[in-house]
């Protein structure tokens, strides 16, 4: 797994020419599909825009780059990652859960695996932070994410934290 923000603010490398067209401001998800729709980029030529680079021309996500096979613009709709953070994570059964922190996509960088949830400053540093699988959401709303109620950040596998 990857989370989207060891992607944000790689550079981004173009396969064809050599030259380097832009650093990766975010990443546009589809929350129907599960399925990363491209990136956005900072510098280049595509300030403040919705347009950006679809996933299908993006060849590699590098530890230290991205590369694309060809320098294809497009118009990304979806939702874009930084919008995703900071949503409140709750139950159905209305129990709050904490709030995203990052989301999980695979290896591969084309679908959501998951999402990096926090319960708080004091819980992060005394049990790490959770994680929620795709499978127990409910609903990914634009502004809220729905888990089934018996659903625990804390059940599913932690990060850092004194006790891990």
């Amino acid at each position: 797994m990857r989370r989207s923000r060891e992607i944000v603010g790689l550079p981004v490398l173009d396969l064809k020419s050599g030259n380097s067209i832009g650093w990766v401001h975010d990443l546009v998800l589809d929350n129907e599909k599960d399925e990363v729709v491209g990136v956005l980029l900072e510098g280049g030529h595509f300030f403040h825009s919705a347009k950006g680079i679809p996933r299908k021309a993006i060849a590699t996500v590098g530890k230290d780059a991205l590369t694309v096979n060809e320098k294809t613009v497009e118009e990304l709709k979806g939702t874009r990652w930084s919008d995703k953070v900071g949503n409140v994570v709750y139950t159905q059964g209305g129990d709050a859960r904490g709030t995203i922190e990052d989301v999980f996509l695979d290896d591969t960088i084309e679908k959501m695996v998951g999402f990096e949830v926090s319960d708080g400053l004091f819980a992060d540093l005394l049990h790490g932070r959770g994680t929620i699988l795709k499978p127990h959401v409910m609903i990914d709303g634009k502004d809220i994410l729905i888990v089934d109620n018996q659903v625990s950040p804390l059940d599913q596998g932690n990060e850092g934290g004194m006790r891990s």
